[in-house]
């Protein structure tokens, strides 16, 4: 087996899932995320340890003692097993040398160590033991070609000195792993911790696995995961254990002051709440030690719950609020680092609802950059008369909430109506062309209302409405019917436009009768001008409320003017029994060329779908280098060509060498800059082939 680490999905931020291959002789693995459990003596004295830990899958020895040992292999069988050694180089280089063999066949992956006495250095002697160490790193690389390693990496408190060790890792393909070990022992130089992170996703194999060792507390595995840390060493929680500190999660807590144990592991409802209060006991260290593994392996396995099924960015943020550290790291990620994290956020989610806690929540990457998106590839329809604003609702799509409804038994009175453009005001999304109301995140959020917007909102609804304003020339009115909050987005967005916008008279509230009749009033007023039939008539088979939809929401996917060039007037749209997705379909031969899956919220073109765009206007395309292409993954290899702006989750078309026929369609796992730093590995996953 010739690769170590298969990416199977990226997630929010740079968090993903993967296998690790550990042996090269089998195709066993070891999923990622993961937490490493020590292996020590004083815990497999326990029965309790063995118990709790038989079906984990992943182990840290750091002693020699411990390899080849008759108890590990015949109580932890087909584990993955790390070996970071705690001694000096010279030494680690002769166990290498004695158990190589042993090491290749049984999945155990030994980490180069870089053991230091010290680790308050200055600058120049950092560097020198760095480059020290390097050199003799790359000796011993040479000399052991045919075996993968791990390598240790450590700063001194110097980020910078990360590009120290670029050239080496670029160098040895046999370098899988990168153990960092002294970035996360302190959270307020957190953005340190984002700038090395950068740097390695920057410059680096996207293949390569990346372990955090040092002083980590369980609390902080969410935002390391969120970084796209796929191994966390646990180590730490014994030796907090060993200064009588009980990790809660939230906080670490001395033993003797807890009367309510919040845990009911084995080491908790047997045996702790009648060892706390004794000053000297080996069991009590012990069973504590027992205790911070459990909370902190049983917190790893929640993570992957969410991370796998769920809103993960929502996870992470409610990890961070009693920690105004992990608040300010995510704001400075979301704010400082988005061109380069969007290429690893997936687009859209499936069947997954966004919880949005306030303006932790407002620049979230897949919120950013469907804002982005929509004012880049958005473009009005050429017979819009008149621009309506409303605001938005709980229930989505808006279109089927009870105010919308009552919005559109007024709008849709009107003959006029398919040349009315509506754009629904909301938190933090900002502002949503109804045409895209069924896709990812506008089907999808939940934000807690109270009424009151705070200026950061106002402003980034105002911009984005400002932006999609300014498409439409000046002498189109601007209808407004809100209030509060909501129009003083619109207040913003007019200042800087020559738009005319008028807004209707409030009542008692946006549905009231008076309020619905003055929104009638203010639509009769500006809809008396005669309608553009030349336009209405070369464009009268976009008029179908889906239609114009599904135009917008391929132009979204695809580019602009995708939309218009895949629907005609030959084109037939049909709803399975089961709600769950619309068929694209040609009127008379009934074949066809894609679908709108309501669970994702985007359009799944077929080969025929495909054919139908301009391939040179074609935003989201990978050139295969061949003909034809065979089976349901497209892998790095394959490739010889692919649009730089690439996201996984994007639909995709795949070309042939030429670029001169469709050879398939799919949806993407990785990014475009994840492609270009990786020789292997799963890109597309097909739907269709030729």
């Amino acid at each position: 087996m010739n690769f170590f680490f298969e990416l199977l999905k990226n997630r929010a931020g740079f968090s993903r899932i993967g296998r690790m291959y550990l042996s090269r002789t089998d195709d066993k693995y070891v999923r990622t995320p993961n937490i490493l459990i020590p292996i020590k003596e004083i815990l497999m004295r326990h029965f309790n340890f063995i118990e709790e830990f038989e079906h984990h899958n992943l182990f840290l020895i750091s002693e020699r003692k411990y390899i080849k040992h008759r108890f590990i292999e015949s109580t932890f069988k087909n584990v993955g097993i790390i070996f970071a050694y705690n001694g000096m180089l010279e030494r680690f280089q002769r166990i290498i040398e004695e158990k190589k063999d042993y090491f290749s066949e049984n999945k155990i992956l030994a980490v180069i160590p870089f053991n230091v006495p010290t680790t308050s250095v200055n600058y120049e002697f950092a560097k020198h033991e760095i480059n020290h160490y390097l050199d003799l790193v790359r000796r011993f690389l040479s000399e052991n070609a045919d075996q993968n390693f791990g390598l240790s990496i450590r700063l001194f408190n110097y980020p910078e000195l990360i590009k120290e060790y670029i050239p080496l890792i670029k160098e040895f393909n046999n370098i899988r792993l990168l153990n960092i070990n002294d970035l996360f022992d302190e959270f307020f130089n957190f953005r340190e911790i984002i700038k090395v992170i950068s740097i390695i996703k920057k410059d680096l194999d996207n293949n390569l696995v990346l372990m955090a060792s040092g002083k980590i507390l369980s609390k902080y595995y969410p935002i390391l995961v969120y970084l796209g840390i796929d191994i966390i060493d646990s180590s730490y929680m014994l030796h907090l254990a060993s200064e009588n500190f009980y990790d809660s999660r939230e906080f670490l807590l001395p033993i003797y002051k807890i009367k309510y144990f919040p845990c009911s592991c084995v080491a908790c409802s047997n045996f702790l709440k009648d060892l706390k209060d004794e000053k000297y006991s080996s069991n009590k260290i012990d069973f504590l030690g027992l205790h911070n593994l459990i909370s902190s392996a049983t917190y790893m396995k929640k993570i992957k719950q969410y991370l796998r099924y769920e809103d993960f960015r929502g996870f992470v943020e409610k990890s961070t609020f009693d920690d105004t550290l992990l608040i300010s790291m995510l704001r400075i990620l979301d704010r400082d680092y988005l061109s380069q994290v969007r290429y690893f956020n997936p687009i859209n989610l499936k069947d997954t609802e966004i919880k949005c806690f306030g303006p932790i929540s407002y620049h979230r990457p897949d919120i950013e950059m469907f804002r982005n998106r929509v004012t880049e590839e958005f473009i009005p329809e050429p017979w819009t008369k008149l621009l309506l604003l409303f605001p938005c609702s709980a229930t989505k799509p808006y279109s089927q909430s009870r105010s919308h409804r009552r919005f559109q038994d007024i709008t849709r009175g009107f003959s006029e109506f398919p040349s009315f453009q509506e754009f629904i005001l909301t938190s933090p999304l900002g502002a949503i062309p109804r045409q895209l109301e069924n896709i990812y995140p506008v089907n999808s959020y939940d934000i807690p209302v109270t009424g009151d917007w705070d200026q950061e909102e106002i402003k980034i609804a105002g911009d984005m409405l400002k932006k999609l304003i300014s498409k439409y020339p000046e002498s189109i009115p601007v209808i407004c019917h809100l209030e509060e909050g909501y129009k003083d987005i619109a207040v913003h967005a007019q200042e800087g436009l020559n738009h005319k916008f008028y807004y209707t008279d409030i009542h008692k509230g946006m549905t009231d009768k008076e309020s619905l009749e003055s929104l009638r009033n203010l639509l009769e007023k500006h809809t008396r001008q005669p309608k553009n039939k030349e336009k209405i008539q070369r464009f009268g088979h976009y008029f179908g409320t889906w239609n114009r939809k599904l135009t917008k929401i391929v132009d979204y996917q695809f580019g602009k003017q995708s939309g218009r060039e895949l629907l005609s007037n030959e084109l037939k749209l049909k709803r399975d029994r089961h709600n769950t997705r619309m068929d694209i379909l040609l009127r008379d031969s009934k074949q066809k060329l894609g679908e709108f899956k309501f669970s994702i919220g985007q359009v799944k073109l077929t080969l025929l779908g495909a054919e139908k765009l301009d391939k040179e206007r074609i935003s989201k395309y990978i050139i295969f280098d061949g003909e034809s292409i065979r089976g349901n993954t497209l892998f790095r290899p394959g490739i010889k060509e692919w649009d730089q702006n690439l996201v996984p989750h994007d639909q995709v078309i795949i070309f042939d060498k030429d670029k001169k026929e469709v050879i398939g369609t799919g949806r993407m796992i990785i990014g475009s800059k994840s492609i270009k730093k990786t020789e292997s590995g799963r890109v597309v996953k097909l739907y269709e082939t030729r």
